[in-house]
This record gives structure tokens, sequence and C-alpha cells, in this order.
């Protein structure tokens, strides 16, 4: 039996324990979310969370380790964004139809989201590392982590910053198009993906593929956008807010 024991703790210092615990912590979610007749407030993204939480204290793994153990599942971000560009593929006749308010409205999003969130953490008096880690907030997690070593922040806090983004996004949305009677699929996707990314993304799917593929073109392009003007621009606006 102590042998047993021991063979079972050392289990859960091992990568097939992170990825097990997380694959069954979003299961879990998703039946959550199913029964709750798809609440915001439950989505999977929360949800997963909690028995993530829960557990790792448990067995005594803290959060550096956990992230070491599920290193394959965030190296799957990307592929995962990639396969995006199918149902984009889908609807590219759609897209071409408003090409030039697409062109227009990535620029601004990408624009007023880096500037709302970098003025106020400066208005409120943060250092210099954390206004430069909450810069990217509204772009997806593999871009955000490369972005921020530009502009000086910490990658755990653009990081954060991202998932919490994501998150008040998706748990938003549905109440914001109710109140500015949104029905254009094609809008309420675009908007999701350009200020909630992923999480963003995929709530725009449960609207259908349209939504679901102008939420990944919104990902994409505010991604491309960010990447390209912030580690430029930031030197000026280091220098302007300092």
């Amino acid at each position: 039996m102590p042998a047993n024991l021991d063979a079972l703790a050392g289990l859960v210092h091992t990568p097939l324990f992170g990825v097990l615990l997380t694959l069954a912590s979003y299961r879990f979610a998703l039946f959550i979310y199913g029964r709750s007749n798809s609440l915001p407030i439950f989505h999977p993204f929360l949800v997963a969370s909690i028995p993530v939480i829960i557990v790792l204290p448990l067995v005594n793994v803290d959060y550096e380790e956990y992230r070491e153990q599920t290193q394959i599942i965030a190296f799957l971000l990307g592929p995962a964004t990639v396969a995006l560009a199918w149902p984009l593929y889908r609807q590219l006749h759609t897209v071409r139809s408003v090409l030039t308010p697409i062109v227009i409205a990535t620029i601004l999003g990408a624009l007023i989201s880096a500037a709302i969130a970098v003025g106020l953490a400066w208005w409120l008096g943060a250092p210099p590392e954390v206004v430069g880690s909450l810069a990217p907030k509204s772009i997806t997690t593999p871009i955000a982590v490369e972005v921020v070593k530009s502009t000086g922040g910490y990658v755990s806090l653009a990081a954060g910053a991202v998932a919490i983004t994501g998150i008040v996004g998706a748990l938003s949305a549905g109440p914001i198009f109710r109140l500015l009677k949104v029905t254009d699929h094609r809008v309420k996707g675009f908007a999701l993906g350009l200020v909630a990314h992923a999480i963003g993304t995929a709530r725009a799917f449960e609207y259908g593929e349209k939504a679901g593929a102008f939420a990944g073109l919104a990902l994409g392009l505010c991604g491309l956008v960010t990447a390209m003007a912030l580690p430029w621009l930031w030197p000026w606006v280091a220098q302007h807010l300092g």
C-alpha cells in the first residue's frame, strides 16, 4: 500500500497529471454550461478553473509546476487559432463584401483597446511595467506574451489581463447586444473577436458559424495590428507617460 501511495504521489508531479486535470475540469465545465442552458456566468473558461484551483493545493502542486505540466496544451493554442481559418474561408464571400468596414474597425478597435488600458493604468498610478503588461490585453495569449516583451511588462500579468478581458467580454456581450439591438451575426462575431479575443471567439461560435468566422477574423487582425504597431509606438508612449 505505501508503494502504491508513493507511485500516486509521484504521478501528480508529471505532465500526465496536469493534462488529465485540465481535460477533466474542462469536461466538467462543459457539463455545467449545458445544464445551465448556456448562461454566460457558467462559461466553461470560468468554471473549468475552479477544480484546478481546488485540486492543486490539495496535492501540493504550485502554479509554476502546473504550467510546466500543461505546456503541450498551451502550445496547441497556436494551431487552434490557425484552425479558425477554415470557417473564415467558408464565409470568405461575406467578408469581401464588408472589407472596408472590417479594416477600419480593426485599426480603431486595436488602438482604442490598448489606449484605454494604458491610459487608465497610468492615470491610476501603475508602475511602467504594469502599464506595459496591460497594453496587449485585447489580443490572444500567444501573441500577447510576445508583444509584452517589447513593452517591458510582465508575461504572467499580461496573460492574466488577457484572460480577464476575454471573460468580461464573453459575459457582457449578450446584454450589450440586446441593449443596442444588435442582431447581425457578423457584427456580433467581429465585436467579440476584436474585444475578447479567443474566449470571445468561442462565445461567438454559439451564435453560429458566421459569427464565429468573423470573430476569428477579428482576433487575427487585431493581433496582427497590435503586434506590428505596439512595439513601434511603445517607446514614444513610454516617453510621454514617463
